[in-house]
């Protein structure tokens, strides 16, 4: 075990994927190269390209097939239309850092109005305790963006059960659902507890049109002022307390 919480996107995304209770929760994914990229893009129609070390949605890209050798690059607002390969990788490198990338298959996250939202779900544990779910909201897209990260995308945070009831989920029944993300969320933070020190981590949860509850990505150092977002403050006052009594 390490004691660093450091551990890219990649690192963590196997570690997980080592779980076969997770396997299936999690996107395709591979480290980026241009066989890989354009491997999944004609695989899936829509991938992410992401920085395995970025955060706050900084870096991460959309890759699509829109038609025959016709390809759309979204990225931040911004929407970008090529004809062929080989143009729309130039466009793609130029947009990327030098650092390691991951590609993974968009998943097609559920809308509310057009706009894709996502869970942050808490997961905190104490001493000698087992790991609790101590708050989930619903993280919604800005306009024109793919990104659910709040301050980038000037989005919102709803409760997650408002985000459930105003979203276009066609089989949604949220006494299986509910239950369902917990149960994801808590075995992915037992799964990592086997390999990192950490007391709380905040998990990107997004579920499909269908139904279907995926695990995006893992943060070690999520942002807890999220959740002063809300109307209701109890979820806040219970992470706190948790972060307070782990110092």
């Amino acid at each position: 075990m390490t004691s660093k919480l450091s551990g890219s996107k990649w690192k963590k995304h196997k570690i997980l994927r080592g779980s076969s209770e997770l396997s299936s929760a999690l996107p395709p994914t591979r480290t980026f190269s241009r066989d890989n990229l354009w491997e999944y893009v004609h695989r899936y129609g829509k991938v992410i390209v992401k920085p395995v070390n970025g955060y706050g949605g900084a870096g991460v890209i959309q890759v699509s097939r829109v038609e025959d050798n016709i390809y759309k690059i979204h990225y931040g607002s911004s929407q970008k239309t090529f004809v062929g390969e080989q143009r729309a990788n130039d466009y793609l490198k130029s947009k990327m850092k030098r650092a390691s990338y991951i590609i993974q298959r968009r998943i097609p996250l559920a809308t509310i109005n057009g706009r894709p939202f996502d869970l942050r779900v808490m997961v905190q544990k104490r001493t000698g305790s087992p790991w609790k779910v101590t708050g989930k909201l619903a993280k919604v897209a800005g306009k024109g963006y793919i990104i659910t990260n709040v301050a980038r995308s000037r989005g919102k945070v709803l409760p997650v059960e408002t985000a459930l009831r105003l979203s276009n989920i066609t089989k949604r029944n949220n006494s299986v659902l509910l239950p369902q993300i917990d149960r994801i969320a808590l075995s992915a933070a037992n799964r990592l507890g086997n390999f990192y020190r950490f007391r709380i981590v905040g998990l990107d949860v997004g579920i499909d049109r269908d139904g279907k509850v995926w695990i995006i990505e893992p943060n070690f150092a999520p942002a807890v002022s999220l959740f002063l977002k809300l109307k209701n403050k109890s979820m806040y006052r219970t992470i706190m307390s948790y972060k307070r009594k782990n110092r």
